[in-house]
């Protein structure tokens, strides 16, 4: 059995759908493996000492089926609302179990279509026309979302429980200062830390910051920087700390998504596990040193 699943490893590099089909009792070999390939060091979140382990560390450990229903973009909605009040995510215009329950004369001429499940799961309609001279190709595309279950992709169990549905919901128009970018606040032990600036342009580049939006010495390896400098402090900075703040309570770590639409700043996601756990800082030692600011709770 393990020769086999050396080999089928080695075909996929431990990616979907590998862990969907290896046994059990094998699963944490080949996560540590999957993540010490990628990240070039000694991964071992049963001992934790790195950032990335520490998030696969808690994810294991701290709170699941509270983060099983923050993953779910769907009910992370309600949350919100709950903690912040109403109008701080986009509205959902209706919730469907498969393609072919929407009906899209109900719709407005232009929305998102998205899973509540996973990653890379949208398609942003312009105009309905679009539905209908695509239907079949986006009906077979949006089932075979539902098909997947996410956590088999890296192991992540918050996705395990989620109930894999479409939506459809505002099509935003993110910027700021003519920059398109998702601002993610890193939040330890229940205070945002840092800010991830994903510029969307042609590539994804990135800016990190501290909360006084001082740029940082450190990024993400498998992206350079972001080619635009000098970027000014956004004025809502002050309101999306605040948010992140109320947002991360009683969370040992969470990174929480915004963007900036239409005068308003919006949420977009809860993460728990960016990049899976494998986030590939550059340089190493930082991995190390945002590890040793979160602290795990006791079992």
């Amino acid at each position: 059995m393990k020769y086999l699943l050396d080999i089928y490893f080695n075909k996929t590099k431990g990616w979907y759908p590998f862990f969907k089909y290896c046994p059990k009792r094998y699963q944490d070999y080949y996560l540590r493996k999957k993540a010490s390939d990628f990240l070039g060091y000694n991964y071992d979140d049963k001992n934790p000492k790195t950032l990335n382990e520490k998030i696969r560390w808690l994810i294991f450990n701290e709170k699941k089926d509270l983060k099983t229903k923050l993953t779910d973009k769907i009910l992370l909605k309600s949350y919100i609302a709950d903690k912040l009040g109403p109008h701080h995510s986009a509205e959902i215009f209706g919730i469907w179990d498969k393609f072919e329950d929407i009906d899209f004369s109900s719709l407005p001429n232009s929305f998102a279509l998205k899973a509540n499940h996973g990653y890379k799961m949208n398609i942003i309609v312009k105009n309905k026309t679009f539905i209908y001279r695509h239907y079949k190709q986006l009906r077979n595309m949006t089932n075979n979302w539902l098909k997947v279950n996410f956590g088999f992709c890296n192991l992540e169990p918050q996705y395990y429980g989620i109930k894999r549905q479409l939506f459809a919901e505002y099509m935003r128009k993110d910027s700021y200062n003519n920059i398109r970018g998702e601002y993610k606040v890193h939040c330890f032990n229940e205070e945002p830390l840092y800010i991830e600036l994903l510029v969307k342009s042609n590539e994804y580049f990135y800016h990190f910051y501290n909360t006084n939006w001082q740029l940082q010495q450190f990024s993400i390896d498998k992206h350079p920087p972001a080619s635009i400098t000098g970027i000014e402090k956004p004025i809502f900075l002050d309101e999306m700390l605040k948010y992140s703040k109320a947002l991360a309570k009683g969370l040992s770590y969470v990174r929480i998504d915004f963007v900036y639409s239409e005068n308003s700043l919006q949420i977009v996601e809860m993460t728990f596990t960016p990049w899976a756990g494998f986030m590939p800082f550059k340089p190493l030692s930082f991995d190390y040193e945002l590890g040793n600011i979160l602290k795990l709770p006791a079992l």
